[in-house]
């Protein structure tokens, strides 16, 4: 089974960034000076083994490591049923739980899932999403960090998110080091980090820094200790990518993008960063992107590499929009990325810009390593068409070289979310597992992508559109390969148009086919 984003039996989840911002009209420690937002969030959690029900305990820390005050006791347990169940725990409707900020730690008998979605709500709109974690690791790379750093869609800055994943207090480094051609490095270092408990390092106040900085940061617990990093970068006033840092275990020379997006006609495009982490810098030249059409775009295929040297830990973006004279007008396709000999990390940030709607949106999601050989993918959260506008695509990566054929079995949510008049397919009265719709032989080719885009209403004609699944659903979603490897990452959306940001992105999670 994969580690990708799991999380066991008594393990932390890593940096879930739990606020609850219960009154916005008053003013609470979820503020932070890399944003003027009051946000909340909603974590989702999914159960992954194939045979047996997930049951456990959630805690929650401040992050002055004291108990949460006032959770409600449906808050902090969950039973999900096998093989795709799902629950979602939104912290803003909880009626007694204190205004805060904080992590939280989920113990389960079976390995779950789990995502967490954060939400400025009751303001102009600013969301992001992220997957939680396995285990802790001793080192994590960031390779996309901003202090008071100018860009086309406003001044960026970062907060990164540590959080305490050992049984012991832990001291922690963080090295910043600016993209080439910037000045302004600095070390970071955090004492005592109580068990379980999250820092919020936010560059914007780190006056150790210059204005105007861009680069990537090391993140290290001493002494062997364990962590899990996250990273939030805001732009402007309402932008924000969030995203998984990379521990060191997971860093490789190949990794693979699942979409990605030129300019599209709505403004939708794919910046790719790449940090380089190893002994040696990066030649120009040496690290290739090359791309080949989802969509029949002309021309079929694309090949970019970075046209300076990647210093050691620094970073480099393909970017069509900063580099748009390098990059076509509406293509859509999935690339593959390679230094030979180097070893890296890298995110994916979806970004509207200059869109005919006015959209804004920005979201983020870290790359594919390749060498992946799971044959199952888990979506914890799917809708589609849902009254408020909220709606999903899933992009599907075939990590094969062959085409293969999949079957989705879309699961209904049974907390209430997915209403009885539209989810109760066998018509006993109940929503259940019994309810879960099947989508078999869905093809896809060898090395190739595809999405099943659940903003289009059902009698679409695309062969994106999943007609199968009624309008108005919600639930989990579970892909199985006949016979070859995937993986791949979900988009969270609004399909009516609103002010803000209201644009999130996170991987998938995977596990082997029994």
């Amino acid at each position: 089974m994969t580690h990708r984003a799991l999380i066991n039996r008594k393990v932390a989840v890593a940096a879930v960034a739990v606020f609850s911002a219960l009154t916005f009209s008053v003013p609470t420690p979820v503020q932070a000076a890399a944003t003027a937002k009051l946000l909340s969030t909603n974590f989702t959690l999914v159960n992954l083994d194939k045979n047996n029900p997930a049951t456990g305990s959630i805690s929650y820390l401040l992050d002055n490591g004291a108990a949460w005050p006032g959770v409600s006791a449906g808050n902090l347990s969950f039973s999900l049923p096998p093989n795709g169940g799902s629950i979602q725990i939104k912290q803003y409707f909880d009626p007694t739980m204190q205004p805060g900020r904080g992590s939280v730690v989920i113990a389960s008998d079976n390995p779950v899932g789990a995502i967490v979605q954060i939400q400025a709500r009751g303001q102009v709109p600013t969301q992001g999403a992220y997957t939680g974690f396995l285990e802790g690791r001793t080192v994590f790379y960031v390779p996309l960090a901003a202090r008071n750093r100018s860009t086309l869609s406003g001044i960026a800055n970062s907060q990164i998110i540590i959080q305490n994943a050992d049984s012991d207090a832990v001291t922690v480094t963080v090295d910043l080091i600016p993209n080439a051609g910037l000045s302004g490095s600095y070390t970071k270092t955090i004492d005592s980090l109580a068990p379980g408990v999250s820092y919020y390092y936010d560059l914007s106040i780190e006056t150790n820094l210059p204005d105007d900085w861009v680069g990537s940061a090391v993140v290290t617990a001493l002494d062997g200790k364990k962590i899990t990093v996250v990273a939030n970068f805001f732009q402007g006033a309402d932008i924000l990518q969030t995203f998984d840092a990379f521990p060191a275990e997971d860093l490789g020379p190949q990794w693979i993008v699942p979409i990605f997006f030129s300019r599209l006609d709505n403004g939708l495009s794919t910046v790719i960063t790449v940090q380089n982490i190893g002994g040696a810098e990066i030649a120009a030249g040496a690290l290739a992107m090359h791309c080949t059409t989802i969509w029949g775009n002309t021309p079929t295929e694309l090949n970019f590499t970075n046209p300076t040297p990647i210093t050691t830990n620094g970073s480099y973006s393909f970017n069509p929009i900063g580099d748009a004279q390098l990059y076509p007008v509406g293509w859509a396709g999935t690339c593959d990325l390679q230094a030979a000999g180097a070893n890296l990390a890298a995110i994916v940030q979806m970004r509207y810009y200059n869109s005919p709607s006015g959209n804004i949106g920005a979201s983020a999601y870290e790359a594919v390593r390749a060498g992946g050989t799971d044959r199952v993918m888990f979506i914890p959260l799917v809708a589609k068409v849902l009254p408020n506008g909220f709606a999903s695509v899933v992009g599907i990566r075939n990590l094969g070289t062959s085409a293969t054929t999949l079957k989705l079995f879309y699961i209904p949510a049974t907390n209430g979310n997915c209403p009885l008049s539209t989810c109760d397919i066998n018509h006993d009265g109940v929503v259940d597992a019994a309810d879960t719709i099947e989508v078999d032989g869905v093809v896809i080719p060898g090395s190739s992508s595809l999405q099943r885009n659940h903003r289009l209403g059902t009698g679409t004609q695309s062969s994106e559109a999943e007609n199968t699944l009624p309008d108005n659903w919600e639930g989990s979603l579970r892909i199985e390969s006949y016979d070859q490897p995937i993986d791949g990452y979900v988009q969270l959306t609004y399909y009516k148009n609103v002010s803000g940001d209201q644009f999130m992105a996170h991987r998938a999670f995977t596990r082997a086919l029994p």
